[in-house]
């Protein structure tokens, strides 16, 4: 809880319970003159070893907030999941107080009332006052920002300093980690977006006006520190996401300070997954890890990790094009990734850096008192285009084939025509236009790139290509329409192109998205096709690499070993 001041925090005494806590999943903290404060491995693992696995600070923040349908205000599922506890029952009731939230059981119920409920609540129905005509939707959205305000900036936590972690399968993290984060941040002096993820810190304002003007915020906690706050906790969220066909489904954003020790690498040692742990933990008292609590875990996702490795993750998507990545790594973290994927100079140092965009409402005052709104107004727009230039393929092929004009006009219409085919109101309008950008993309050859030892560009020390993930989005876009027309073999056919070049993307096989490519294509081979071998061989081969991306519980894991243990028994 913040209010005026951060309670008091012995960083280097933190440091050592820390190391203890850790020191069950085989992993020590180090702090390294380059990379700061991370994670290595105390012991050896393996692919698919679990290295670490955390409870979130405080109850997540759901996306989809509203009474049913929509989702449980206390584990964030869906009310037409199929995966509820005691073996599907559930008993659905909507808030009686505010009639903006719902809950799948009384348990839910309780630990999201001891969560956050109880003081929301009431804001809720504030809020509801304050916007009679707005729908349902809206004010879920809206407060849904303002729940996160409230759980990071002004609800009570406890400040033990040991957590009652030790029977349980993970660990439970502390205000003291959360005080422990905060505190590295400050020494970093980082300069990082606002929680909002824009540059608009009038919006932000907005924001904790709103909260306070319901009693979300109390007086004691200044605006400048809300926003301080909440801006450590947005680069510490993570998105819970979960999968059950269709795309990706991100259902709740929780604060994990455990599992941001993790350092970024666009190569990355470990992946993250999450996990429903619906069993009780041993305490009688209510709390936010007494009822279903979504679990973050990481495991090792390389051959094998040495003592002394360090653990990472990726921060962003690392399948993207590296000036994507450093771009969106830039805005959001603060830094230039310098990993063994993104380009370097002959000195080791990141080449040709994303520059940083002005924002406004710049915390130095006197600076923007100095500088004239127009000129500071032209600063930002220009950096803007910069930005737009430096994250254009079409760019990169002029860089890295400046004498190749045949491809910089290839990927030039490349990208207009997935523009178009993003915008396509027809199923077969879509897939024609994004069969015609893979197939453009499919004749320009990485190989063919000339080397260049004063470029980097033309090096292959960015990876991947750009035109690798390119193709990747025309050659998903492709084989999904070709699954609606009923075309199978067209869908199965690309789509194995697709599991090709994000693997090439990714530099490795082990991706949840390279796993749900394959169990997508599994039901295509046997649902579309009738070819069970082939469907049990991409089932196979999704469940080898879920196991690992996902954890062994996943909807994903479970509905392929349920499928080959039905054809291997029949």
């Amino acid at each position: 809880m913040l209010s005026g001041e951060m309670w008091a925090h012995d960083t280097e005494a933190h440091l050592e319970r820390t190391r203890a806590r850790l020191a069950r999943f085989g992993v020590d903290l180090r702090d390294d003159a380059t990379r700061g404060r991370c994670l290595v491995a105390a012991k050896d693992f393996k692919r698919g070893d679990l290295v670490l696995a955390s409870a979130p600070f405080g109850l997540p923040v759901p996306f989809v907030q509203g009474g049913g349908p929509g989702r449980c205000a206390g584990c964030f599922r869906d009310a037409s999941d199929e995966a509820w506890e005691d073996g599907g029952a559930r008993s659905p009731e909507t808030c009686a107080g505010c009639g903006g939230v719902w809950f799948c059981s009384e348990r839910c119920k309780a630990c999201a009332i001891a969560g956050g409920h109880a003081s929301e609540c009431a804001a809720l129905r504030a809020f509801k006052k304050k916007h009679p005509g707005a729908d349902a939707g809206s004010v879920s959205a809206e407060f849904g920002a303002l729940s996160a305000l409230y759980r990071q900036c002004a609800k009570a936590y406890p400040e033990a300093a040991e957590p009652a972690d030790e029977a349980l399968p993970y660990l439970v993290p502390t205000l003291g980690d959360k005080a422990d984060y905060g505190a590295r941040r400050n020494e970093s002096k980082a300069e990082v977006c606002d929680f909002t993820g824009e540059d608009d810190v009038e919006w932000a304002r907005t924001q904790i006006a709103s909260a306070r003007a319901v009693g979300l915020i109390p007086k004691s906690v200044t605006d400048a520190a809300a926003r301080a706050e909440i801006s450590r906790s947005r680069v510490n969220d993570f998105f819970i996401q979960r999968w059950t066909g269709g795309d990706p489904e991100p259902i709740a954003a929780a604060v994990f300070p455990l599992g941001a020790l993790l350092n970024h690498s666009c190569a990355p040692t470990c992946v993250a997954s999450y996990r429903l742990e619906t069993r009780r933990n041993t305490t009688d008292e209510v709390s936010t890890t007494d009822g279903p609590t979504w679990i973050q875990e990481f495991r090792c996702a390389v051959s094998e990790l040495r003592l002394g490795d360090e653990l990472t993750h990726a921060y962003v998507d690392a399948g993207d094009w590296t000036n994507h990545r450093r771009a969106a790594l830039l805005d959001r973290y603060g830094f230039v990734c310098n990993c063994a994927r993104c380009p370097k100079d002959e000195h080791g140092a990141p080449f040709d850096p994303p520059k940083p965009i002005p924002r406004r409402g710049d915390s130095d005052a006197d600076a923007q008192t100095r500088t004239p709104p127009e000129k500071r107004e032209d600063s930002a727009e220009t950096a803007l285009s910069a930005r737009r230039a430096f994250c254009r393929e079409s760019n990169w092929a002029a860089l890295a084939m400046p004498n190749d004009k045949r491809a910089q006009v290839t990927i030039e219409i490349a990208s207009k025509l997935l523009h178009d085919a993003e915008r396509a109101e027809e199923v077969s309008n879509e897939r024609e236009l994004a069969e015609k950008a893979a197939g453009l993309l499919r004749g320009i050859s990485v190989n063919a790139v000339p080397e260049n030892p004063e470029n980097p560009y033309a090096l292959g020390a960015a990876a991947p290509f750009p035109t690798t993930p390119m193709r990747a989005r025309a050659l998903a876009m492709a084989s999904n329409m070709a699954m609606f027309e009923s075309d199978f073999e067209a869908a199965l056919r690309l789509g194995e192109e697709l599991v090709a070049c994000l693997v090439e993307a990714y530099g490795t096989k082990w991706h949840a998205k390279i796993a749900y490519e394959l169990f997508k294509l599994a039901s295509v081979a046997g649902d579309g096709l009738g070819d069970a071998a082939r469907a049990a061989a991409k089932f196979r081969e999704a469940l080898e690499i879920g196991e690992v991306a996902l954890g062994g519980d996943a909807w994903m894991c479970r509905k392929a070993r349920e499928y080959l243990e039905g054809t291997s028994s029949s």
